[in-house]
């Protein structure tokens, strides 16, 4: 994976929209875990630019995000494992 500090912010959002629908939707605990790592590196990346960020639990929180990040993310698109 390419340094997250050269991804631009809007490139960086899509890659968490898809790495969080991949890792929501993925049939393996394999899958799904490394998805769901890759969520908290691109979160943990646009908070440290100012980026406002939800907790991104599968289960809880930030539910009108997630919405959003389905809306937007796409099943195994880039920045998914």
């Amino acid at each position: 994976m390419s340094d997250l500090k050269t991804v631009s912010i809007d490139e960086l959002r899509q890659w968490l929209a898809n790495a969080f629908v991949t890792g929501s939707q993925a049939l393996g605990h394999g899958k799904s875990a490394s998805n769901e790592q890759m969520v908290r590196r691109y979160r943990e990346e646009l908070t440290s630019r100012g980026e406002e960020v939800p907790e991104l639990g599968l289960f809880d929180g930030a539910e009108q995000y997630k919405k959003g990040l389905y809306e937007r993310g796409v099943f195994n698109g880039p920045g998914s494992y």
